[in-house]
């Protein structure tokens, strides 16, 4: 019998997980991590982000879509990896708290935001999921939760539950401080030789992806002419994802 990793191929997420333009909301799922303050810490004094973030980028998304999309052994090599990475990540945020990467409630944070910003440009471009899809794509994120260090009864049993605790750690503990600041900008531009022209759609579908809070706390705009580019791109990404082979809108790792 074929290995087909731990999730089946019918799975939501290989549905979701798949789609090429998901990359787009990358920026913004990374500064909903870093406006955390301890995960903001923990980017800032071990990530090598900042020296390579083109080649950190690609290095995170091959280890997360491996998970998805390997078979049981590639996923597990792949789990331990960033578990294993996650080890030596300690230290202390400003102000004197202690962080580590494997504290379960600062990676619940980073998985909630993974979840949750894939699901909604998803839904954005593809259209809106069934509730029992919706709820299907949170339950097999807790299978690769679980193998990340969380223990379920950390985790919200719902989508709803995850949404609403999304709510509530933006009202209290995910206030971003001048760490979080200073790697968002880094976030935000990456490559600093680029002109601001060249990113400007970017920002936009950052924007429209960030809840106000955090857009205003990062300084990204969202005006008429960022809405406007917004809704161009969402409209551009149904398109091309109608009419190219799915060779250019499906990741690599969903061939193999």
């Amino acid at each position: 019998m074929r290995d087909s990793g731990l999730f089946p191929t019918d799975s939501v997420a290989r549905r979701v997980d798949r789609e090429l333009f998901l990359l787009a909301g990358g920026a913004a799922a990374l500064l909903l991590q870093v406006a955390h303050p301890l995960v903001a810490a923990g980017v800032d004094q071990h990530s090598d982000f900042r020296r390579s973030p083109h080649r950190r980028l690609l290095r995170t998304l091959d280890t997360t879509l491996a998970i998805v999309f390997g078979d049981r052994r590639r996923a597990m090599t792949s789990v331990d990896r960033i578990n294993s990475r996650h080890a030596s990540v300690r230290g202390v945020a400003a102000g004197g708290t202690p962080y580590s990467a494997r504290d379960p409630r600062l990676l619940l944070w980073v998985q909630c935001t993974l979840i949750l910003t894939s699901l909604r440009l998803y839904e954005l471009v593809m259209g809106p999921l069934a509730a029992g899809d919706r709820q299907r794509y949170w339950d097999e994120g807790q299978l690769i939760a679980v193998e990340l260090g969380i223990p379920r009864h950390l985790m919200p049993a719902t989508i709803e539950d995850l949404e609403e605790y999304e709510r509530r750690m933006l009202a209290s503990e995910v206030i971003p401080n001048a760490t979080s600041l200073d790697v968002g900008r880094d976030v935000i531009r990456p490559f600093r030789f680029l002109p601001g022209i060249a990113t400007w759609p970017v920002d936009a579908m950052t924007a429209a992806l960030l809840p106000p809070s955090l857009r205003d706390a990062f300084g990204i705009p969202f005006g008429t002419k960022e809405r406007l580019a917004f809704r161009v791109l969402i409209v551009a990404f149904r398109y091309l994802r109608r009419v190219l082979p799915a060779r250019l809108t499906v990741v690599p790792h969903a061939f193999r």
